[in-house]
């Protein structure tokens, strides 16, 4: 007893020297010359054409809210193109430079090690998406400071009352919504994570680094329709026998529903989660990158090295 809780206690010191190593791995990748390409993208949204056609009371909001859309989908693809980029290369670049042999043949076991991989692409994910929300952030602070000077003097030019100008731009700041915005970002980064341990089960035991990223894609894209693909099954008369049934239960066990993690559309309109909600995502997001450690780590073992 007193062997297995000395050898618990030891993980995080394990797995937190192979996350330094990963973390290195991944900045000698230039990994974050795609970060400066998407910092560009997000730059560019700040000259994005006013619409004209619509009333200048809206004007603010619509625009707020396209910036915000904008720059949440450009961030959720930048972070399932990293997660599944760089987890699927890590296990085979360790195997073609010799690190793995090196690691395997000292008294690391091979969950410290999958735990180490796993938390040095989350952490180097989450200070990326933490500097790209306050790189949003700051755009929509310039934005909104722009909208506000173009509509008060668009409103007081027309003789509107201080009162009715000063309730417009109120709605200006509110549609601003820096805290479900937040919210959004830390859910998106919660999916973008499980979809990471996902994508290092795969790579675990597939043949090779495209394959990996081919069944990360597919379970991203299947995960992301698991709510329209079980009602087809089941309420389309297909007549889903007890095999196929177990089947998708299993489905269900590894395989999360992307969907709930996106909360792009909500914090685009001001829409909060809430802090319950959040607390939930986190909860499941945990459980299920502790079930593909543990799955990983189960393959592992049986791999010869």
């Amino acid at each position: 007893m007193g062997g297995i809780l000395r050898q618990m206690a030891g993980i995080p010191a394990r797995a937190a020297a192979v996350a330094g190593v990963t973390l290195v791995q991944l900045l000698r990748m230039r990994i974050f010359l795609v970060v400066a390409a998407l910092a560009l993208l997000m730059l560019g949204l700040q000259f994005l054409p006013y619409q004209e056609a619509v009333s200048v009371e809206y004007q603010g909001i619509d625009q707020l809210q396209l910036l915000k859309s904008t720059g949440l989908g450009c961030m959720q693809l930048f972070g399932l193109v990293f997660s599944v980029a760089a987890t699927s290369l890590l296990i085979p670049r360790d195997s073609e430079d010799r690190i793995l042999y090196t690691i395997l043949c000292k008294p690391v076991p091979r969950f410290d090690y999958l735990l180490g991989k796993l938390a040095g692409v989350l952490l180097l994910l989450f200070l990326v998406f933490a500097l790209m929300d306050g790189l949003l952030c700051l755009l929509i602070h310039l934005r909104e400071a722009a909208f506000c000077e173009r509509i008060s003097a668009a409103l007081t030019e027309r003789g509107a009352d201080p009162a009715q100008i000063s309730d417009i731009l109120a709605r200006v700041h509110e549609a601003a919504g820096y805290g479900a915005l937040h919210q959004g970002i830390i859910a998106m980064a919660l999916g973008t994570a499980v979809l990471t341990s996902l994508t290092l089960l795969f790579s675990c035991f597939t043949s090779g680094t495209i394959v990996s990223m081919i069944f990360a894609f597919g379970a991203y894209f299947i995960g992301s329709f698991q709510q329209q693909l079980f009602s087809l099954l089941h309420d389309g008369g297909t007549g889903t026998g007890p095999l196929l049934r177990l089947a998708l239960n299993a489905l269900v066990v590894l395989l999360p529903d992307f969907s709930i993690f996106s909360l792009g559309d909500a914090a685009a309109t001001g829409n909060a989660a809430g802090a319950a909600m959040l607390g939930q995502l986190a909860l499941m997001a945990c459980g299920y990158m502790l079930l593909h450690l543990f799955v990983a780590t189960w393959i592992f073992n049986r791999k010869e090295f």
